[in-house]
């Protein structure tokens, strides 16, 4: 089911599958941020992933002893959330652990996704409550695709689109660790992209090695700016690990900022579940929370 949030300012749509966001509107100019979906590139607007960051060496993991299968970005993205709050600007979804989550992860465990409209854009708070008696182990990360160029009648091909890394000005450069095609997985080489005042381009090739990978660069904020450097969306966050990610198809009119709190396996990798990098956790009957905020300039 979509459900419509709503202020002066903004609109917005989730859709209770996956908890994902589908469009964000500027009411003023009736300006969609969101990526439409075009299955014939990409079908997915916002996922949620949870509770794994993309795949994992061999599609398993390994913990007390025993190994169990997982897709790629875990399975929140593809089961339905339930409304369990809901204002005319403010929205909460809430999965439950079941049958199915625990044989192929252990943990009992709630998942809330709160929404909240702003004058400017969005936030998305996200709990991860321990219902269980032990650790629980997991990452998680925010997976939206933002229209690059802007649609506004013109062509749809990313061809004049940039991206700004607020917390690299000054710099020359930041470290992408590269992601092995068609595993998935860090090869652990680093890809230097070079950065004019925090700020390069989406060109031919940019993603032939699947999502530009940033981790431990002291990153804030991804903002997408258009063929004129102008920002005009901004995603602002308080993790570990960036992905900017796109089809490697420059007719593919999307661009994707990604805070991951979490990330994929290295391949070979052959350790266990809780010693995987950057895994969080949370004790018996405690929660934990990340946040993140899409302003729309």
């Amino acid at each position: 089911m979509r459900y419509q949030l709503e202020n002066e300012r903004m609109k917005a749509e989730i859709e209770s599958f996956g908890a994902e966001l589908k469009s964000l509107v500027r009411k003023a100019d009736a300006r969609e941020y969101m990526w439409e979906a075009d299955p014939a590139f990409w079908g997915k607007t916002s996922p949620i992933l949870f509770p794994f960051i993309g795949k994992l060496e061999g599609a398993q993991y390994h913990y007390n002893g025993k190994s169990y299968e997982m897709d790629k970005h875990g399975f929140a993205r593809d089961m339905d959330f339930a409304a369990v709050q809901r204002e005319a600007d403010r929205i909460v979804f809430a999965l439950e652990s079941n049958s199915d989550t625990l044989a192929k992860f252990p943990f009992a465990f709630r998942l809330e996704a709160e929404y909240a409209l702003e004058p400017d854009g969005i936030s998305e708070t996200v709990r991860v409550i321990n219902k269980g008696d032990k650790t629980l182990y997991f990452s998680f990360g925010g997976h939206p695709a933002f229209a690059c160029p802007l649609k506004d009648g013109a062509q749809k091909a990313r061809t004049e689109c940039f991206v700004k890394l607020y917390g690299t000005e000054g710099r020359g450069g930041a470290a992408s660790t590269e992601i092995g095609v068609p595993d998935g997985l860090l090869t652990g080489n680093k890809r230097e992209i070079s950065l004019e005042n925090g700020v390069f381009p989406i060109v031919e090739g940019i993603f032939d090695h699947d999502a530009l990978c940033f981790a431990g660069e002291g990153i804030t904020a991804a903002a997408l700016l258009d063929r004129n450097q102008k920002e005009y969306v901004r995603l602002e966050a308080d993790c570990p690990v960036w992905g900017i990610w796109s089809m490697p198809d420059s007719r593919a009119g999307y661009v994707c900022i990604e805070p991951w709190w979490g990330i994929c396996d290295s391949k070979g990798y052959a350790g266990t579940l809780e010693e995987r990098p950057y895994t969080n956790s949370v004790e018996a009957g405690a929660s934990w929370a990340c946040a993140y905020r899409i302003a729309a300039v």
